[in-house]
C-alpha cells in the first residue's frame, strides 16, 4: 500500500511549540491529579486507548476512567515524558511518538514500566488537541524472547 504522504509535511515553530505546550500541559493535570486537567488536552470527541487496552471515547469518559485512579492507585504520581517523534502530516495534523514512565514520590524511572505512547493532534479553533491516543507498554523481555525466536526460525 503506498503511502500517499509526503515524509514530512513543513510546520512553523509556533505549531511544534504549541503542541509541545500542550504535551506539558496534560502532564501538568496528571502530576497535579487533576482528572479534568489531564483530559483537557484532548478533542472532545477523541479516542484513548489506555496501556491495559481499554477504549474511551471523549475527553468526559477519559477524565471519568482517570477520577478513581488519580485518588488511590496514581495519587502521588508524576507522568515523566520524552517525546521521541513530532511529524507534521499536514499543516493541521502531527503525529507524535512518546515514552512515558509513572513514578511516584522521589524514585527514578523504572525501564520495565516504561509506556510507549502513539498521538495524533489536530490543530482546532481551540488550538491543538489529541484528537487521539495509545499508550502500549514496553516489553523489553519480550521483544528480546521474540527477536531470538525470529532469529532461529531464519537460521
Amino acid at each position: 500500500m503506498a503511502n500517499d504522504l509526503p515524509e514530512s509535511t513543513p510546520s512553523s515553530r509556533e505549531d511544534e511549540d504549541a503542541i509541545r505546550q500542550l504535551l506539558s500541559r496534560q502532564v501538568g493535570g496528571w502530576d497535579a491529579g487533576d482528572p479534568e486537567a489531564y483530559a483537557s488536552a484532548f478533542t472532545p470527541d477523541a479516542d484513548y486507548v489506555a496501556f491495559l487496552g481499554s477504549h474511551y471515547k471523549g475527553r468526559d469518559a477519559i477524565a471519568k476512567s482517570y477520577a478513581p485512579l488519580f485518588k488511590k492507585l496514581l495519587r502521588g504520581s508524576r507522568l515523566d515524558t520524552d517525546i521521541t517523534q513530532l511529524r507534521f502530516l499536514t499543516p493541521d495534523v502531527a503525529l507524535i511518538h512518546a515514552t512515558a514512565v509513572v513514578a511516584k514520590g522521589s524514585r527514578r524511572r523504572n525501564p520495565r514500566t516504561t509506556r510507549v505512547n502513539t498521538s495524533i493532534a489536530v490543530r482546532t479553533n481551540d488550538g491543538w488537541l489529541l484528537a487521539a491516543s495509545q499508550n502500549t507498554t514496553h516489553r523489553r523481555i519480550a521483544e528480546k524472547l521474540m527477536r531470538q525466536l525470529v532469529s532461529r526460525q531464519s537460521d
